[in-house]
């Protein structure tokens, strides 16, 4: 027997909670799938040197993926890329931004590249504009409706020869 205390369910009661459970499986989708999408800036640490020999000279350093033990001298040709000139960096690109202008590049591999100098020319001489120990670098200190050129080198025992030049054109509108 009823005594009205309970109201009776109609067709429209379970919908609320089935439209609920569709959006929150939307939304974990959506977060999911732009997890780690290309392009994510993304956190490198610079090469320690010093923590890779101590580890050589240890006996616990890894190879190549190959999980095989180095020992100091086991690489001779490790030792002749230490002393050659790198190769230049490649695809330099640029990105105007309302605060600077973004320059990235491809990461020199395998050449005992420590850090990357960028220089800047606004149409007189290149000159020195920083340097990173990531393939990144975001000049600020630029003015308005000027030009200003970029290249890029990578500086292991020795500077490698500078990348292509890029132009970049900062205009106001």
């Amino acid at each position: 027997m009823r005594n009205g205390k309970y109201k009776k369910r109609g067709k429209g009661a379970g919908l609320s909670s089935g439209f609920l459970l569709l959006v929150v499986c939307l939304l974990f989708l959506v977060f999911i799938t732009a997890c780690g999408r290309r392009g994510d800036p993304v956190a490198l640490l610079p090469y320690d040197e010093k923590n890779i020999k101590e580890d050589i000279d240890k006996g616990t350093a890894k190879g190549n993926g190959r999980d095989e033990i180095l020992k100091r001298g086991d690489e001779p040709e490790a030792e002749a890329a230490e002393t050659a000139q790198p190769d230049a960096p490649a695809g330099l690109v640029a990105v105007f931004t309302q605060t600077g202008i973004i320059l990235t590049w491809d990461e020199v591999l395998n050449q005992g590249v420590k850090s990357y100098r960028i220089y800047r020319s606004s149409g007189s001489g290149y000159k020195l504009a920083g340097e990173t120990v990531t393939p990144a670098f975001t000049d600020r200190d630029i003015k308005q409706n000027m030009k200003y050129y970029y290249k890029v080198t990578a500086v292991g025992n020795s500077e490698s020869l500078p990348s292509e030049e890029i132009r970049v054109i900062k205009e106001v509108d």
